[in-house]
């Protein structure tokens, strides 16, 4: 397939002729209200309207999931898409012909090289299947998937194969078919002899065909029926498959994920099978590996909701708790669930039936709360070493959740179940997250990333200069994109001065190209965020004033800290620091007089 470049001039008049107005109301009813249009957000379940169009602007976002971007930015989510398909697609909506490109012949040649490879996948998904039903190869393992709940009908609708326990039997079958030896090779269906020749790969294994979002076979997963290592043998890195990119059930389930809002995160395929035959759709695997960054971004465009359903055991509960820092790294909300003696869910939904499962997915833990049982379930807590460890353990989980509520709460649960005060679990709280004990007098503000001051201050400038970019000079004159806080503003500040010194101007549309999913968030937020507050000009000096006081913040505590440091070990450097210090502290001075 073409892919097109945003900066192509190809997209820039797909951009200047779209009306997203017109776009978007193909898919969502929308009503006017005031200068922007309303409807019921595509993206997640609401019954009020949340989800706004602004069509001067060309922007969408909506308020509820924080879903936002541009006219390309709506196909691609919508259709399930990447960006070159969303430009063919809007180019057919505006009857634009498609321009062709030349491409190198190195291009040409990856593609056809992946398209081989698709296609033997696929023969060999339906080499595998026909063994296991139409074969007499297949009866043992059929018989297997049956004992296991797997239905003859789940195991057509699935595509389940079983691989003969045979040297060449799918590499002979495949090659007839006019597959070449180095395409099986390259596809990780085969492997090359030491001599001459190939042998097949998997051999005496029920197999899983792994599909992407769009329903190719992209690799595959062999499981063995006795008790013989590896369990599970996955296809190899190729053109097409890497296993951290790869969820499986992913082409099932994206649907269901977005309607539910929520994706299950299971280990193996059996898992995933084992739901989703029982009518839980919304269910993907990562494929008995660590979870990814990559795979979370992957669920991250469907659901807001992660809930992890691991092995009970040791090894999956471990598993668990890696994968909890990839996904809230990412920003979005998980859940836990857990299933009785250690067990995983396939045995549990066999065991104990549907309706218990549920019951536990609905009634899954939330992030702090799983994170701290699980330090308590392994820690002795009966000594006053122990119960030190595991306040060490704790904080810095409390440290890392943004909810003060839901802070002061597993504190005091915390302080309860070691029997101490509340106080020496906040004053390492404290500590961890560079705060000076409140007991003490604070001489000076010290920054911090969530303060709402800054932040509103943060999100003024940014957006005057969306809107009103000859105000860049001005500002840039004081600021650096170093002075803003947060992942999404930092990004969003960087870009914008990267843009505006390349291009000499700040185009919004041209922005979103460089920006990943959570700041076209945030760009879309600002520049569909209603009423400008104060008069401009002076909102604008106040709101950079805040910002560099922020900063002047930071310095003035980082040389009184150095200061200090110098001082207690006997080094006269420390006369220099203070001095740094004073002459900051100046400057905070003059400038808070100027705020009044």
């Amino acid at each position: 397939m073409i892919k097109y470049s945003a900066a192509d001039d190809f997209i820039e008049k797909l951009r200047a002729q779209t009306d997203i107005v017109a776009i978007i109301s193909e898919y969502v009813p929308l009503q006017k209200k005031g200068r922007n249009y309303w409807g019921c957000c595509p993206f997640h379940q609401e019954k009020t309207p949340s989800f706004s169009v602004a069509p001067d602007k060309g922007f969408f976002y909506c308020f509820g999931c924080q879903a936002g971007g541009d006219a390309f930015r709506f196909l691609m989510k919508i259709e399930n898409i990447g960006f070159s398909e969303a430009a063919k697609l809007l180019a057919q909506k505006l009857n634009i012909p498609v321009p062709e490109r030349e491409r190198s012949e190195a291009e040409r040649q990856r593609e056809r090289e992946r398209e081989e490879i698709f296609h033997a996948n696929a023969l060999a998904r339906d080499f595998f299947h026909a063994c296991l039903l139409k074969s007499s190869l297949g009866i043992y393992a059929l018989s297997y998937l049956t004992n296991r709940g797997v239905s003859v009908e789940m195991a057509q609708e699935l595509k389940l194969g079983f691989a003969p326990d045979d040297w060449s039997k799918l590499a002979n079958a495949l090659q007839k078919r006019g597959i070449r030896p180095d395409v099986l090779v390259k596809a990780g269906l085969a492997l090359p002899r030491s001599q001459d020749g190939i042998y097949d790969r998997f051999r005496n294994r029920v197999m899983f065909p792994i599909e992407d979002i769009r329903e190719r076979v992209i690799g595959f997963g062999g499981r063995v029926m006795d008790d013989s290592q590896p369990k599970y043998l996955n296809s190899p890195e190729s053109p097409v498959f890497s296993k951290k990119y790869v969820l499986y059930n992913i082409s099932r389930a994206h649907r269901a994920i977005k309607e539910a809002g929520r994706a299950i995160v299971v280990e193996g395929y059996m898992d995933a099978i084992a739901l989703s035959s029982q009518g839980i759709h919304n269910v993907v695997a990562s494929l008995g590996t660590s979870f990814t960054a990559e795979q979370s971004r992957l669920v991250r465009h469907y659901a807001s909701e992660i809930v992890f359903a691991y092995d009970g055991d040791a090894a999956g509960q471990q598993a668990t708790l890696r994968a909890l820092s990839i996904v809230r790294a990412g920003g979005a909300e998980v859940r836990v669930a857990s299933f009785p003696g250690g067990k995983d869910p396939d045995e549990v939904m066999r065991k104990y039936g549907p309706k218990f499962v549920t019951q536990c997915l609905e009634s899954a833990a939330g992030l702090l709360d799983f994170q701290i049982e699980q330090i308590l379930k392994n820690s002795d807590f009966t000594d006053l070493n122990g119960k030190v460890s595991v306040v060490n353990q704790a904080v810095p989980f409390l440290a890392q959740a943004d909810n003060a509520v839901e802070v002061d709460a597993h504190i005091a649960r915390l302080a309860e179940r070691l029997d101490i005060d509340e106080g020496s679990i906040r004053s390492e709280l404290r500590r961890q997250r560079g705060q000076k004990d409140s007991t003490r007098p604070s001489a000076i503000y010290v920054r911090r990333g969530n303060d709402s001051r800054q932040v509103t201050a943060e999100e003024y400038v940014l957006r005057q200069l969306l809107e009103s970019p000859e105000q860049f000079a001005t500002v840039a004159a004081t600021l650096t994109p170093d002075d803003f806080q947060n992942g999404p503003r930092r990004v969003l500040a960087e870009t914008i001065w990267r843009v505006a010194v390349r291009d000499k101007k700040i185009c919004p549309e041209k922005l979103m190209a460089e920006l990943d999913e959570e700041t076209v968030q945030l760009l879309s937020r600002l520049l569909l965020k209603e009423g400008q507050g104060p008069a401009v000009s002076q909102a604008l000096e106040d709101c950079v004033r805040i910002i560099l006081l922020a900063r002047l913040n930071t310095e003035y505590e980082e040389h009184r800290l150095k200061a200090d440091l110098l001082l207690r070990n006997g080094d006269s450097q420390y006369m220099q620091e203070l001095a740094n210090a004073q002459r900051i502290l100046t400057k905070i001075s003059d400038l808070t007089k100027m705020q009044g």
